[in-house]
């Protein structure tokens, strides 16, 4: 009994110490919001009126130290009862690494503009390297600071004086702890209180972030893969080209009946027509078009648009690159982290450009500035059965790559050569049509442009002349080399279309026109507008212009323009596919008929458009005609919305590791893998 005694008082004295230290724990979470408030905001240029996020994240600091000390303590315990030394340093040991760890991530935070989080594991050793050498030139201030602060607690730990804390506050700080981890709406964010995405995600503490995305992504990929998918015939009335599912044992096939909603605006001729796509990196419709919210930077491409089929409505697949070439020429669902990372283990599926190359004997190329096997496109388009891809290695003489960073790093050949290079290859005259995509590199961190001063300076110059508010220039006025970067594209684009015009195959040439995803790096307002891009479709085969407000997404490009084709006698379509888009919609009203999952990064599919409503990361929007958001409470729609997107998910990981995407039946229009 006495042994049994002496062991309670033991455990009671070492939760008595942990208290104590603890409180050095809570003192180091706190100087990292003030290590935020007074070096990051400033270095990073934290747009205006950020100061107040940063003082609000002090709540989510608090529940960060509760969360780590109910983690230690059962450790710290077990270990104290044997050595209260080793106890201690076990204790000064984990906290430092936390914090370390914490620091880290608004670092990452600081550069990428969201924080880390499950995305994380989408990416390989390799890639996480290349991501670091691409972050621009490195400020090693931050890092000296880390380094002098850590030093500094290390040293106010080892010397610590115990503390004595009342039992009465034991009790409370016990229940706070346990109290932390509770599903309760206060512990978590809500983002209608903010005025838009980055001021809630300066407000989240960047390792509860990560801790918390981590957690969920295996409890959540743990519960859905332990059910199977629910299959239905047809998927709800309110679209106006209802899918009609063929077979459970392919839950994506679908009778093809896509509507050709192209045709009338176009004047075919005999010979099928050529495709272009030009995809642009980071290219936004916050700063693209009438109506841009920052205030428009593209004017060459905004004229475009007048003479085009305009979608100003139209949502990338994923808020990040490695999704845009299978969403956008396939219509494919994403694999566990996009599509074209399945590698070998991609499922057999249909393209556009495997569909034209069989049938209709098209060519094609891709051309790209960097590095064709990142995101691996080069296996993605190897699989398609491309004719030529022109990369970093296959430029030639007489092209400029972009200035590198001071450690030397460049992603490769800037915008306006890479339309130069593709010209070269548009001048020689083909006895077959083409497909051809370019994907521009420009506009992206760490935005490194030539002739930088000049761009810098015109930016200024347009600046002066949008009709903003100074609250808005005051914001743009903060990302100068973001801004400055799609002016540069925007020339680049003018400059080839210039060219290209001269060319005989132009009159006889369709160019498809977009945005891979939103540039993250300047502050994204809602968590919508990562995924808003400008889509035109622009032809001097073209009839007349038409703007559309109807919501689209990269899904429905290759359905509607295999319609088109099919239309126009070029090919005959197969009549079952397993398109996940439904096809462009032609509404000049704004109005969404159909439901998109959409991927926000490699390894969370976390968001669904349906309708006028919108499921992201747990919580329900109402969509608006600007495309702005807002929180709705209603607890029917979540579920449906929320059900339907893990249905997807689990058909999704059914069909891309059984390579059950489309039958035997259909694999005639495929290339074998490589």
């Amino acid at each position: 009994m006495t042994h049994f005694r002496e062991s309670l008082q033991l455990i009671y004295r070492s939760y008595r110490r942990f208290i104590s230290l603890s409180f050095i724990l809570a003192s180091m979470v706190l100087m990292v919001r003030v290590y935020e408030f007074f070096v990051t905001s400033n270095i990073s240029n934290y747009p205006p009126g950020s100061s107040v996020s940063i003082l609000i994240g002090l709540k989510y600091d608090l529940i960060l130290y509760l969360r780590i000390s109910a983690i230690l303590i059962i450790p710290f315990l077990l270990i104290a009862y044997f050595s209260q030394k080793a106890a201690k340093y076990f204790f000064i040991v984990l906290s430092v690494v936390l914090i370390l760890t914490n620091m880290l991530m608004l670092q990452y935070f600081s550069t990428a503009r969201v924080p880390l989080g499950a995305d994380l594991l989408g990416y390989s050793i390799d890639e996480i390297k290349h991501t670091i050498e691409t972050s621009g030139d490195l400020n090693l201030i931050p890092f000296i600071l880390i380094v002098l602060y850590l030093t500094f607690m290390v040293r106010i730990f080892i010397k610590h004086v115990y503390i004595k804390v009342k039992p009465w506050f034991i009790v409370l700080l016990t229940v706070l702890m346990i109290g932390s981890f509770l599903p309760l709406k206060m512990l978590h964010q809500n983002p209608s209180k903010y005025t838009n995405e980055f001021r809630l995600f300066i407000a989240t503490n960047k390792l509860n972030f990560f801790a918390e995305s981590i957690a969920n992504h295996y409890w959540q990929k743990g519960k859905i893969n332990n059910q199977t998918y629910t299959f239905k015939k047809e998927v709800p009335s309110s679209s106006e080209n209802p899918f009609t599912y063929i077979d459970s044992e392919f839950p994506f096939l679908h009778t093809e009946t896509t509507p050709d909603v192209l045709g009338t605006y176009f004047e075919l001729g005999e010979t099928p027509p050529n495709f272009v796509f030009i995809i642009v990196e980071s290219l936004g419709r916050a700063y693209v078009g009438e109506g841009a919210y920052l205030g428009s930077y593209t004017p060459f491409l905004d004229s475009l648009m007048e003479q085009s089929l305009y979608w100003e409505n139209c949502l990338s697949t994923s808020g990040r690159t490695f999704e845009v070439l299978p969403s956008m020429l396939a219509s494919v669902p994403f694999g566990d982290h996009g599509f074209a990372e399945l590698d070998e283990k991609m499922p057999d599926h249909i393209s556009l450009i495997s569909l034209l190359k069989k049938q209709a004997g098209y060519n094609s190329s891709f051309v790209y500035g960097g590095e064709a096997d990142f995101d691996n496109m080069d296996v993605f388009l190897k699989r398609q059965g491309i004719t030529q891809i022109i990369d970093i290695n296959k430029f030639g003489d007489g092209y400029s790559k972009l200035p590198a960073t001071n450690n030397g790093f460049t992603w490769g050949y800037g915008d306006k050569d890479i339309f130069k290079r593709h010209l070269q290859e548009f001048k020689v005259k083909q006895e077959k049509p083409s497909i051809d995509v370019l994907l521009t590199i420009a506009m992206h961190d760490p935005f490194n442009i030539p002739d930088q001063n000049n761009y810098d300076q015109k930016f200024e110059k347009k600046l002066d002349q949008l009709e903003l508010t100074s609250k808005i220039k005051l914001f743009n006025q903060q990302y100068k080399k973001q801004f400055a970067s799609i002016l540069y594209f925007d020339e680049s684009i003018q400059f080839y279309f210039n060219e290209i015009k001269k060319l005989p195959s132009f009159s006889n040439t369709i160019f498809v026109i977009t945005g891979d995803h939103r540039m993250p790096e300047i502050p994204i307002s809602t968590q919508l507008d990562r995924f808003h891009v400008p889509l035109l479709i622009y032809s001097p085969l073209l009839k007349k212009p038409e703007k559309f407000s109807s919501v689209v997404t990269h899904f429905d490009i290759t359905p509607s323009l295999i319609a088109l084709l099919n239309g126009g006698n070029y090919i005959s379509r197969p009549t079952a596919a397993s398109w996940v888009g439904h096809g462009l919609d032609n509404s000049t009203d704004f109005r969404n008929i159909n439901t998109y999952p959409l991927m926000r990064n490699k390894n969370e599919i976390m968001d669904i458009v349906n309708g006028e409503n919108f499921w992201a990361n747990g919580r329900l929007y109402q969509i608006y005609p600007n495309m702005d958001i807002e929180p709705i409470d209603n607890s029917e729609i979540q579920k449906q919305l929320k059900d339907e997107l893990d249905n997807f998910i689990r058909k999704n990981n059914y069909v891309c590791r059984n390579n059950k995407l489309i039958p035997d039946s259909l694999k005639k229009w495929t290339f074998p893998g490589l």
